[in-house]
């Protein structure tokens, strides 16, 4: 009876019910970082079935922002040498980011004739490429979008001639980069869509032309700058940024705004706050229905907001928010900063020391959150392996990364 009495709790801990799937899911649905959801799926098989589910990785991808991983850049003049920088310890990425290198292609070899193309941007996993042939040529051609970690691409088709401006003689042009932008309402659910913005300028005339991946066709929109003879000849001045889902210009003091969601791609612009450096400003989104504008200063970086609406920016004036004060560095100067690539999430922030002796005098690279304004240190290169343009790079990581083409 004794021996009875002692295996009542093991044969009771053996009936207890397992959970059904759908409990599963709404508990990891509530983990919040993609790392606490890979010990999950460790766990044991029942876990790792309900994790790896397509279904449970697009809830899961729509509830939570991807992971910053690290960025794409160039080291050298050669194409050979983009590369990715993986986010590094104390990062809360940087495991993430080491199997992501593990995993991913970044030297595109999956791509035919793979050493002639260009990395001009990245968004949302994918990488958008051009032939070395468009920044010889201006020509709207020979661009690729690819997904590096799945080994997979798309041609996109050039612009039709149609919608090219006529009489207007190539070398009176200026083409700018091309960019990926937010699929915006044409998204799919599978989040496999993506648009490109291609932008050209001649005289006073700003051009847009936008692809959407959902119907593989270009729109086109432009603009007519008021008050001067000409847009300035070069990229510099064309820093683009997202925000409630507009993509913007600044050019000198002024913001030109395209809104690709509506029917005729609708076209504002407005002026930034007095003695405002476009090279040194920011748009992003401040909350509440309200669009910021960050400015780097010495040392520090203010917030600046207005009303954002329907119908683009209201009346009133720019108005102070509040200052970020940047960290010193290990003498207690402040650094030399520079605003680079932003994202809609990210605002990437290149850090120097004001006096270096050599070559090997470590340049940091920081993100601001622009919903939390918290700073956090992503990687440390030296000076003569610096990378003055980043791609911030943003994905979940192997095994809950699925394909973006």
């Amino acid at each position: 009876m004794a021996a009875a009495a002692r295996q009542i709790p093991i044969a009771a801990a053996a009936a207890q019910p397992v959970f059904p799937d759908e409990i599963l899911e709404e508990i990891f649905l509530r983990l919040e970082a993609a790392a606490d959801l890979a010990r999950a799926s460790a766990a044991c098989p029942s876990f790792r079935r309900v994790v790896s589910a397509r279904r449970f990785l697009r809830l899961f991808r729509s509830l939570h922002p991807a992971p910053l991983l690290g960025f794409l850049g160039r080291m050298g003049r050669s194409i050979r040498d983009d590369r990715f920088f993986p986010a590094e310890p104390p990062h809360r990425s940087a495991s993430a980011a080491r199997a992501l290198v593990r995993a991913a292609d970044f030297t595109f070899s999956f791509l035919p004739e793979p050493y002639i193309w260009i990395l001009v941007s990245v968004r949302d996993g994918r990488v958008l490429l051009v032939s070395k042939r468009i920044l010889d040529s201006n020509l709207f051609q020979d661009v690729v979008v690819c997904d590096p970690l799945h080994r997979r691409y798309v041609m996109i088709p050039p612009i039709p001639d149609d919608l090219a401006p006529a009489s207007v003689p190539q070398y009176r042009m200026k083409a700018l980069i091309p960019f990926l932008a937010p699929a915006g309402k044409d998204g799919d659910e599978e989040g496999s869509s993506f648009r490109i913005v291609s932008t050209l300028l001649f005289r006073n005339k700003f051009i847009a032309f936008v692809f959407s991946s959902c119907n593989q066709k270009w729109r086109r929109r432009s603009i007519t700058r008021v008050g001067s003879s000409s847009f300035p000849f070069g990229s510099r001045g064309f820093t683009h940024f997202y925000a409630h889902g507009c993509i913007h210009w600044i050019v000198d003091s002024v913001c030109y705004s395209l809104m690709p969601d509506t029917l005729e791609m609708k076209f504002i612009s407005f002026d930034l706050p007095p003695n405002s450096d476009g090279l040194k400003c920011a748009i992003v989104e401040a909350g509440e229905g309200r669009l910021g504008l960050l400015t780097l200063g010495d040392g520090s970086i203010d917030r600046f907001s207005k009303i954002w609406g329907n119908n683009g920016v209201g009346a009133e004036d720019w108005h102070y928010d509040k200052t970020i004060h940047l960290p010193k560095d290990c003498d207690g100067a402040n650094y030399h900063w520079r605003i680079l690539d932003a994202s809609e999430r990210y605002l990437p922030l290149l850090a120097i020391r004001r006096v270096y002796h050599d070559f090997r005098t470590p340049v940091l690279y920081f993100v601001l959150d622009l919903k939390t304004l918290l700073l956090e240190r992503l990687c440390t290169l030296t000076a003569d392996n610096r990378v003055s343009r980043v791609h911030l790079y943003a994905s979940f990581p192997p095994p809950f990364a699925v394909p973006s083409i």
